[in-house]
């Protein structure tokens, strides 16, 4: 038997998929295992998010630097974690949860202990020559998870534009995650030319994301545009949408409102609009509709928007205590998981287990500042997960739906995840 006993780690900076610094850690095991993992990280956070530890020196990228977290690998966590075993998960991230001992990560950093706790965790794969995802899941792989097509940005990164976040294709009646593939590349190819017809011939204008801006501040614009770009490619009867309204990010806490196009809206306004786009329009589910501490306005927005599945993100930020204060008032259906949000994978196998056992809708998200090996894509295998979250399969940053391929070549016969029955538009 292989000695799995940690030996030492490494760290050093990186950069994301959006060009910024980032963790990256290096566990080593005496017999010989290795796991390697980067920290993602967001382009916009809610503020109940793990703390990402930087540097702060505004004349060092822009103070977005992490060489003090790489220090606290080496000089913190590594005496601590040398000789513990790699298979012993759960024990190893209470270690790191003790050593950090504040509530958000803040003094070791949110990015540094996700890095470590992750590494060892794939260093325990490589131990046993397993995939991750196999290595992880209790069920075998039962379903494949549908793929879903981000394709117009906007929000509070995409001033003058559209105030929601996102919206995105959910192929909900696609057989096989071939035709989702193919159903995405061109739905994108597609829009250019519709943006254009939308916006009296001017050319169409990327957003900061591998999506597009809609050429109007009006959601229904957008949302017109978006079926439209789903009739020309013969998929508008295969389809439902998603909206992540990202409302902490319009919300101004010294009002009390919300900042939505040219005017502030108060809460009950705001679910108006979003009830009215729901009438006119299928929706599978919609992603933060109020902001992150009103668990009033969520019980309100849970009573008036029966046509749609509610999801939380900045609201539940994959952290246990949260997910079950929301499970206890009734107000959400589902979450968007990302572990780098609470931070260890010990923290992040309870989130996901928790809404499994509640019957939630769970969906793993990429992150803005996305990397290639998002663990992301290993639980959605793992945990048979309905659908995932991320940009539509171009310019080399979806790769969730290779891990989705990869899955389906490898275990023939899998389908893919009815989402049919959660529809509540029909």
């Amino acid at each position: 038997m292989k000695d799995t006993s940690i030996r030492y780690l490494n760290a050093r900076q990186v950069l994301d998929g959006k060009g910024a610094p980032a963790l990256e850690v290096d566990v080593y095991t005496e017999g010989g295992a290795f796991g390697r993992a980067i920290a993602p990280c967001g382009l916009s956070a809610g503020e109940h998010e793990a703390f990402v530890l930087r540097d702060g020196d505004p004349d060092l990228w822009g103070g977005q630097s992490v060489f003090r977290a790489a220090a606290v690998v080496k000089e913190i966590i590594e005496p601590v974690l040398a000789g513990m075993d790699v298979m012993a998960q759960s024990e190893i991230d209470h270690r790191l949860i003790e050593l950090d001992s504040t509530e958000n990560k803040s003094r070791l950093g949110g990015n540094t202990l996700y890095s470590v706790s992750l590494a060892c965790l794939r260093a325990a794969a490589h131990t046993v020559n397993t995939p991750l995802y196999l290595y992880l899941t209790k069920d075998g792989i039962k379903t494949l998870s549908l793929p879903t097509f981000n394709n117009i940005v906007g929000g509070s990164y995409e001033k003058g534009t559209m105030p929601f976040q996102e919206i995105t294709v959910v192929p909900y009646k696609v057989k096989s995650i071939q035709e989702a593939a193919r159903i995405g590349c061109e739905l994108y190819d597609v829009f250019p030319e519709v943006l254009r017809e939308f916006n009296n011939g001017a050319p169409p204008v990327k957003a900061q994301g591998p999506g597009w801006q809609s050429p109007s501040p009006d959601p229904v614009v957008a949302f017109d545009i978006t079926y439209e770009a789903c009739a020309r490619v013969g998929i508008a009867d295969k389809v439902a949408f998603s909206l992540d309204c990202a409302s902490s990010e319009l919300y101004d806490p010294a009002t009390g409102l919300y900042n939505f196009i040219d005017r502030a809206i108060d809460t009950d306004e705001l679910i108006s609009v979003i009830r009215d786009l729901t009438v006119k329009y299928p929706f599978m589910y919609i992603e933060d509709v109020l902001h992150e501490n009103d668990w009033e306005g969520w019980q309100k927005a849970r009573k008036i928007l029966t046509r749609t599945m509610l999801v939380g993100d900045d609201l539940t930020v994959t952290n246990p205590k949260r997910m079950r204060k929301a499970e206890s008032l009734g107000i959400i259906d589902g979450l968007i998981f990302k572990p780098n949000q609470v931070g260890t994978m010990t923290e992040s196998i309870e989130a996901i287990e928790f809404a499994r056992e509640h019957g939630w809708l769970i969906i793993p998200s990429g992150r803005h500042g996305g990397i290639i090996d998002d663990v992301v894509y290993d639980f959605m295998l793992a945990y048979n997960c309905p659908c995932t979250k991320s940009a539509p399969p171009k310019r080399g940053v979806y790769y969730g739906i290779n891990a989705l391929l990869r899955a389906e070549n490898t275990h023939p016969g899998v389908p893919v995840f009815d989402l049919g029955p959660y529809a509540r538009f029909i």
